[in-house]
């Protein structure tokens, strides 16, 4: 079976050949932008779930609040784990997000405990997980 670069390029032989007629009522170009999913997280209901990249704010289909766009790695906790939600949710009220994979090298690792997160805050302003704007009204 022929590649999607080859095969398009055959077809294309074909048009101009004549063999092939497309009707332009029944053709749709394939989609632009983006074909991956975003993790988003509501933090009301503690559940997560992903959706494609949007300007638009996203309602979260369980309880109706609103959910946050976390980024592409953001794993979310188990939703029974309070304080875990906690500290996800004060990452993010300070401007974290979780958009890399795997450990930076020579950065600090996110804090794995809530009770951590006031002092790594403080700690690294400049870290590059901390690209978002930062919103102290969502602080739990």
């Amino acid at each position: 079976m022929a590649r999607g670069d080859e095969k398009m390029r055959r077809m294309e032989l074909r048009r101009q050949s004549g063999s092939r007629t497309v009707d332009p009522a029944r053709y749709e170009p394939p989609p632009k932008g983006p074909r991956y999913l975003i993790a988003h997280a509501c933090f009301a209901c503690r559940s997560s779930l992903k959706r494609q990249p949007s300007d638009e704010p996203l309602v979260c289909p369980t309880c109706g609040g609103h959910a946050y766009e976390m980024g592409r790695a953001f794993k979310a906790p188990p939703s029974g784990d309070l304080e875990q939600w906690k500290k996800v949710q004060a990452l993010y009220a300070h401007g974290f997000r979780f958009g890399r994979y795997g450990p930076l090298e020579g950065v600090p690792a996110l804090p794995e405990r809530y009770r951590e997160v006031e002092q790594f805050v403080r700690e690294n302003p400049e870290h590059p997980h901390r690209y978002g704007e930062p919103d102290e009204s969502l602080l739990p």
